[in-house]
């Protein structure tokens, strides 16, 4: 009996540590993961913009801005970087991707956006830089904390007009927020390269690795609830966007090889609200900007311009 007992402890903190694993790997920690160090030119993809990434860079670094701090609704810090703008034509929110940083995904596209008469505040997502929080939830509760955002800017600039623009992880935020019903302040959002759901991108990167998804999705999951408090579940892009309503631009790179352009187009697809779709030939994850500027500069100037006319 007392064997029987000693193996079924073995097995259940065997199983802990293996949920535990499974947590750390997709949901927990913290990061300020800069790929626009010296050392980030290793990344194939990204060598042949290397240069325009890192002027990019610098002009997020060195630009005058305001750091500002919130607390989300579960009284998370949050941080973010203001960039005003003198005559600003509105406000863009940009949220960026999974364990990656605004300076890193919008490093090539901020100085555009900020000449084009725009305030910008770039938000370090929860987990994520000098924000709080050791768990990332794939946008679920990111989708409050961009509303938060949002409530945000509209206190401190009454009747200013509102873009919220995300990347990645970012940009399905984005299209999640917009199911909970944007306030009228948001004149449209863009969402560059988002996936469906939290539960088809993992699905699709466990896939990537040649594991077998049907029985790792699973205990991927179990690991968000036991250890995170949330559901892998509780919110889909795709479901949000059947419910949205403002205006929305559509980026995809058609050679994603991490979230697949499919997704991208799925997502489109289900948008209630007034929408476009700019897909980029060959470019691979959150590079459509780099790939093609002048035809991406184009489409967010029409968009913009569109939207925010009275």
């Amino acid at each position: 009996m007392t064997a029987i007992l000693i193996i079924l402890l073995v097995l259940d903190l065997g199983f802990l540590l293996l949920e535990l694993f499974f947590f750390a790997a997709a949901f927990g920690g913290h990061t300020d993961a800069d790929f626009t160090r010296h050392d980030f030119a290793l990344k194939k993809e990204l060598r042949p913009y290397a240069d325009l990434i890192l002027a990019g860079k610098r002009y997020v670094v060195e630009t005058p801005h305001e750091n500002v701090v919130i607390r989300g609704r579960d009284g998370t810090r949050l941080f973010g970087r203001f960039y005003d703008k003198e005559d600003r034509r509105g406000v863009v929110i940009m949220m960026h991707g999974y364990r990656s940083m605004a300076e890193n995904d919008f490093s090539c596209s901020s100085e555009y956006v900020h000449n084009q008469g725009f305030a910008m505040l770039l938000v370090d997502q929860r987990a994520h830089g000098k924000s709080g929080g050791h768990v990332m939830t794939f946008g679920i509760r990111e989708r409050w904390d961009l509303l938060d955002w949002v409530n945000y800017v509209e206190k401190r600039f009454p009747g200013e007009k509102i873009i919220v623009e995300g990347l990645s992880m970012g940009a399905s935020t984005v299209v999640m927020a917009a199911g909970e019903g944007f306030p009228e302040s948001v004149r449209g959002l863009i969402a560059d390269c988002g996936y469906t759901s939290p539960k088809e991108i993992i699905t699709c990167v466990i896939k990537s690795w040649r594991l077998p998804a049907k029985v790792l999705y699973p205990l991927v999951r179990l690991a968000g609830l036991m250890f995170g408090g949330f559901d892998c579940e509780a919110c889909s892009a795709r479901e949000a966007a059947a419910r949205a309503s403002a205006p929305a631009l559509f980026i995809h790179g058609e050679g994603d090889t991490f979230v697949p352009c499919a997704m991208g187009r799925a997502n489109f697809d289900a948008y209630a609200g007034p929408k476009r779709l700019v897909t980029v030939p060959g470019a691979d994850h959150g590079l459509s900007y780099v790939v093609d500027m002048p035809r991406c500069q184009r489409e967010l100037t029409g968009f913009l311009d569109e939207v925010l006319r009275d």
